[in-house]
Parts: structure tokens; sequence; C-alpha cells
């Protein structure tokens, strides 16, 4: 069987992190053996995207992830079971180890994933089709907005992408914090790879950071991980 196969992506996380980029191929057709690992509800909801490239980033993505985690539970990628978790984080019906997560944007996709701790991943593309001011209020706090103003007209867009994955691979690590909204997080001014939060941080986030990674040209990407591990 047709296998899609990650590039492993350097970081530098705690050694039990594992992350991947799937590059997605959009000539590919969803009947093609590369996607028999997905489960029919993943089938069905790949073909419910109206755009081919929308179904293709959803498929790829899941199928490298089934794939990745089948190899290190060594069972049938097919054979596993998806749910979500109290906080809405997806999860294997059977284990609740390795913790994973995953995120696509354009024709690339994220995959992170631990035995040891929780993990959060994003990715986005720039695009100057994009106003991004227009959900300045809705990610960035008032005090990073002014920073971003204080910036040359050319970087402000690249800062506002990484506010953005910074903060969505931040909540996503534990699903908390998602309805308080972005915005009530900081994370500029940007100081090197670190992503840390800055004061004031909510109590729920206190345990969780993240790093910039390396990222395609006109992508931005980050990569968040839980302090606490869970055996500690």
């Amino acid at each position: 069987m047709h296998s899609i196969e990650p590039v492993p992506l350097p970081h530098d996380g705690p050694p039990d992190i594992s992350l991947w980029r799937v590059d997605v191929d959009f000539n590919a057709s969803l009947d093609s053996a590369t996607f028999a690992s997905l489960g029919d509800d993943e089938r069905e909801r790949a073909r419910a995207f109206r755009r081919h490239e929308d179904a293709l980033r959803f498929a790829s993505v899941r199928a490298a992830l089934r794939e990745q985690l089948a190899r290190r539970l060594s069972i049938a990628p097919r054979a596993l079971r998806f749910m979500l978790d109290a906080n809405r984080r997806p999860r294997l019906v059977e284990l609740a180890r390795p913790d994973f997560n995953v995120s696509h944007a354009g024709a690339h996709g994220l995959i992170a994933m631990s035995s040891q701790r929780h993990v959060g991943v994003d990715i986005e593309q720039h695009s100057e089709r994009f106003d991004w001011r227009s959900i300045v209020k809705l990610t960035l706090d008032p005090g990073e907005t002014a920073w971003i103003e204080t910036l040359d007209a050319s970087r402000q867009a690249a800062a506002f992408y990484d506010a953005w994955v910074a903060k969505e691979a931040l909540v996503k690590t534990t699903g908390v914090g998602i309805a308080r909204g972005l915005q009530h997080l900081t994370v500029l001014p940007r100081e090197g790879v670190s992503a840390a939060l800055r004061d004031p941080i909510p109590d729920d986030m206190l345990e969780v950071t993240a790093q910039w990674i390396a990222a395609p040209q006109a992508y931005a990407a980050c990569l968040a991980w839980s302090l606490v591990t869970f055996n500690g």
C-alpha cells in the first residue's frame, strides 16, 4: 500500500516530541491507495469539502498521522479510532497516549506527537489576499498591536502571523483558553525562537510553552508543549 512519508523536522523542544511536515500532493485522488487507511467518517468528511485542495489537505495529514501512530503502536493504520476528549482535543479511543496534534495550511501540514506530554502545533500561510488587520482584535493583545505598528510595513504581516501560530499552538496544547480568546494571550514582541507567554499569564496556561519552528517560505509555524509530563 502507498503511504505518505512526512518529513521529520528538527526542533529545540523536549526530545520526547516528534515533529513532521506533510507536503500535500494536490494531483492525488482521494480514491488512491494512499488514503486507504482513512476511516469511513474521515473519507466522508474529506468528500464534504467543496474544494479539492481542502479535501486533500485534510486527508493527507490524517493519513500521515495514522501511519505514524500505527508505527509507534505496532498496529494497522486503519484500526485506529479517534475521539475528542473533554477539551475537544483529538485522541485515540483505546489509548490516552501518545498525545498528538495536527495543523495544515496551503501545501503543507504539521504533526506533533509525544508519549510524555501534551503537544500543540500550528502552521499558517501568508496571504496577500487575506486582510490580517480584520482579525487583529480577535487575535492580538492591544500591546501587541501597538508593537506591530512600530515595525516597518514590510514586516508587520509576518509579525502578525508569528503571533497567530504561537497562540494557536499554545491553546491547542491543552484545549483550554480557546473560549477566552487569543487576544488575552501575549507572545510579542518576538525574541528569538522562544514563544513563551508574557505577563499576565492565565492560570490554565502557566505550564505551557512554545517555540517558532522553521517553515517553508511564506509560512509561519509553531510547536507548543506542556512543561508537566504525564508522570510528573
